[in-house]
């Protein structure tokens, strides 16, 4: 969009504050915002959060599930009243509200439910937030390498667990860049797809769980392939932490050569294929979050 640029006063020029965005983050007069010159750019930026939003949801809407919870949560609305249409829509709320941290039930009554976000987000929270995302997803990895070498299948149900912290630390990064976007100015969207994909890897670490339990053991060349795609997970968190550049070619090479012998070993040993499956999966999505990260950078 333009603006013109009106003169204020003998020597300041002002511009105006488009009002959509003005409405989003209740800027009123007297606020203060942040004001930074990035070479021909200015770029005018905020530390408030988005205005609390509230969503009601009606039975036209559709059958509400878990999931939905989940997403509001993600959009940043602090108030949600909900329709009961059955009994198994209650289940599903109580189900994932304890991953929605803040989140409470404060009334039902009239057939319906009544959350609303009894937390305050603060900006120190999505680096904490973040950090505990990569460690839940690096422990899975690292308890998945500990089974295998000691082939005690039985603790497979007991990692697989640990997805559902994930998930919760991961929710609550995405909830706070839909309120407040990240620190760095334009950069929301790069941070998101970190974010996105250490939870998603999450997911295929828990699929892989379910696939080694069925399958109750595995060989030495199966071994070594997971303990190589799990560890190439860890260099992520490695160069985001560390910043440590080198990184980045051993991270670009490693992909393409590794893909080759998952796929290989699959055609090989189609058994087990759905194991490489997911381990395929697992280095690709590293790769989709170590892009966001190298954008983030730039």
């Amino acid at each position: 969009m333009k603006r013109k640029i009106v003169r204020h006063g003998s020597s300041s020029l002002t511009v105006t504050l488009p009002s959509k965005w003005i409405e989003k983050y209740s800027i009123n007069k007297g606020d203060e915002v942040n004001v930074e010159e990035s070479g021909s750019n200015v770029i005018i930026s905020t530390q408030k959060e988005t205005a609390s939003g509230k969503k009601t949801i009606n039975s036209k809407d559709g059958k509400f599930t878990k999931n939905n919870l989940s997403h509001l949560y993600q959009l940043g609305y602090d108030e949600i009243e909900i329709e009961l249409t059955d009994k198994n829509t209650l289940k599903e709320i109580n189900e994932r509200l304890p991953n929605c941290m803040g989140f409470e039930i404060i009334d039902q009554k009239n057939n319906r439910i009544y959350i609303k976000s009894i937390a305050t987000t603060l900006d120190s929270e999505f680096d904490n937030m973040l950090k505990k995302s990569f460690l839940v997803a690096e422990e899975m990895g690292k308890e998945i390498i500990n089974i295998l070498e000691n082939q005690n299948f039985k603790k497979l149900d007991e990692i697989r667990e640990l997805e559902r912290l994930n998930n919760k630390f991961t929710d609550i990064c995405i909830r706070i860049l839909n309120k407040k976007g990240y620190k760095i100015p334009g950069r929301t969207m790069q941070m998101y797809e970190i974010v996105k994909n250490i939870e998603r890897v999450a997911d295929e670490l828990k699929y892989l769980c379910d696939a080694l339990k069925a399958m109750k053991k595995s060989d030495k060349k199966t071994n070594s392939l997971i303990k190589e795609s799990i560890e190439y997970f860890f260099m992520l968190n490695k160069i985001v932490y560390s910043n440590d550049h080198s990184l980045k070619d051993e991270i670009y090479s490693k992909r393409k050569a590794l893909i080759g012998k998952l796929i290989t070993e699959m055609k090989k040993n189609p058994k087990d294929s759905i194991v490489f499956h997911y381990l395929i999966n697992i280095v690709q999505k590293t790769y989709e979050g170590f892009g966001g990260y190298l954008s983030l950078t730039l």
